[in-house]
């Protein structure tokens, strides 16, 4: 962030009073950059939020077929819906983009 767009959020939080504390103090925290990036992203996600295999695929950059073997491999958890209509959490799929899955990698290096 630029000095000029820190010094206008700073202003900007010094001046706004219909802002509470912890709103505040979240964006002190954004404007210092010490947000994590796991935080952002979670954050207000429900635990029954659920997302189709073409969701799911982009929002990890990766095709449909390997999201199906993810799910073969216990690296995802689908729920089926209705018979043959399978959801994948998107808690689940945040935390694997994030993280990442020690699982994946074992399995692709066994496939080569």
């Amino acid at each position: 962030m630029n000095a000029t767009s820190r010094a206008i959020l700073q202003t900007v939080l010094s001046t706004d009073g219909s802002l509470s504390a912890a709103e505040k103090l979240a964006a002190q925290r954004l404007i210092d950059g010490r947000v994590e990036a796991s935080a952002v992203a979670t954050h207000g996600i429900d635990e029954r939020l659920l997302v189709t295999q073409k969701r799911a695929a982009e929002l990890l950059s990766v095709s449909r077929a390997t999201i199906w073997r993810m799910a073969k491999d216990c690296i995802l958890h689908p729920v089926e819906i209705l018979p043959g209509t399978w959801r994948y959490s998107l808690r689940e799929v945040f935390a694997l983009s994030q993280n990442g899955s020690e699982g994946g990698a074992r399995s692709e290096k066994s496939a080569a």
